[in-house]
């Protein structure tokens, strides 16, 4: 006789296994074999204002709902509008990883980074999955608008090769979040002169004075040419200072913290709070000089208590905040059109007459579901790239199907 509550808890124990098993699988692929655990939270905290702020926009301009009070004014409306903050999180996170390796290099006498293979992984880690999602955007976009396929095709040529907003002065028609790549792309180019610049400065104390000489001497330049406005915004100029914050960040890390253990404190914790608070309201869309001091204060102050801290360091290396900030080159690349084309099925939902609950329904449904599309497509497209050697063996692959067609050609 089969024991139903035996059976039950068996598959309820396999369940919990399969679920609990999930983060590791979801586990980013590092090239160096070294995972700091902070930088995968601090991912986490830049993609997700980036979702809401996205999803909030889609949700005001199709809503029907005429809402008891204006939108305008609303406080979950205003820290919504805040997601672009995430940007500048993602670019310092790029300065912090690619300043590492050659740091290590300059400062600790760690293997040299050859640039031929800096550039080939750079190349074969992103650029296949991205080629694939707006090849599909694309075609999405052309059939979606009834487009033609000449009209856009340039376009998409400029979209894969990272010179859209070079060359168009605007954002993608597919996938409009990607100029943020384009500059990540330049900063690519950029980072091993840099990190030569400053890093073969050996004394601490003079390099770190020139990493703080050169971001106040960029963001003058920036208040005074307005590089902060278009076109200028589209391209380096307007944004290289977050990713030498960055630098500034990984010297402290190897040069500091590589020695002595980085310690729980709570008074960092507060740190990090009042830090977030101060990202969230001293941007000032007039992008007045005091407002940029503050937001690049605050990104500093942030990323070092974020490996400070005790209970926000906690938070950011859970394994489940880990696993979703280190698949967020996937959750980026697509969550903007699933964001339209969800809309267009949840903008009728209708959930009292205030703006707040029905905006918060709509992050409730989009968020989970994109967080699960996300895991798929993470797996499938972009995690076994992240082997670095999968070109090799991906040729070997090749090699072998047509050793094997010819075999069977000569039979």
């Amino acid at each position: 006789m089969i024991d139903k509550k035996a059976t039950t808890q068996y598959a309820l124990s396999i369940l919990r296994k399969h679920f609990l098993s999930i983060p590791e699988k979801l586990r980013r692929v590092t090239s160096g074999g070294k995972f700091i655990n902070e930088i995968d939270g601090l991912r986490f905290v830049a993609i997700i204002p980036v979702l809401i702020q996205h999803m909030t926009e889609r949700f005001e301009r199709n809503t029907s709902i005429n809402f008891a009070k204006p939108e305008e004014g609303n406080f979950l409306s205003f820290l919504a509008s805040r997601g672009f903050l995430g940007v500048y999180i993602f670019f310092v996170i790029s300065g912090f990883i690619l300043a590492l390796p050659f740091a290590s290099h300059y400062l600790k006498q760690k293997k040299k980074v050859p640039l031929k293979n800096y550039f080939w992984r750079r190349l074969t880690r992103l650029e296949p999955p991205y080629i694939i999602w707006m090849s599909v955007f694309f075609i999405l976009f052309l059939f979606a608008r009834h487009e033609s396929f000449s009209s856009y095709f340039p376009h998409y040529l400029a979209n894969i090769t990272y010179t859209h907003t070079l060359i168009y002065k605007e954002w993608s028609p597919f996938d409009p979040p990607t100029w943020t790549l384009e500059i990540e792309v330049q900063f690519y180019i950029l980072a091993p002169f840099l990190s030569y610049l400053f890093f073969s400065v050996k004394n601490k104390m003079r390099r770190r004075v020139i990493n703080l000489v050169a971001v106040t001497v960029l963001m003058l330049l920036q208040q005074y040419l307005q590089f902060y406005a278009r076109p200028y915004n589209f391209t380096i100029l307007g944004h290289l200072h977050y990713f030498l914050v960055g630098f500034f960040l990984a010297d402290i890390f190897l040069e500091d913290w590589n020695s002595t253990p980085i310690k729980g404190n709570g008074r960092f914790d507060v740190i990090a709070i009042i830090a977030l608070i101060t990202l969230l309201f001293g941007w000032s869309w007039d992008f007045v000089w005091y407002s940029r001091i503050l937001v690049v204060t605050a990104l500093f102050l942030f990323f070092y208590s974020a490996f400070k801290s005790r209970y926000v360091n906690r938070f950011l290396c859970n394994r489940w905040i880990t696993a979703i900030g280190g698949m967020c080159y996937t959750i980026y690349l697509i969550h903007l059109p699933f964001s339209e084309l969800l809309i267009a099925i949840t903008k009728k939902i209708h959930f009292t007459q205030f703006y707040a609950p029905n905006l918060l329904l709509q992050l409730l449904i989009f968020i989970p579901l994109i967080l699960i599309i996300s895991a798929f497509c993470f797996l499938l497209l972009e995690k076994p790239f992240m082997d670095k050697n999968w070109p090799k063996r991906f040729y070997q692959k090749i090699i072998q199907f047509f050793s094997k067609s010819e075999v069977r050609t000569d039979q």
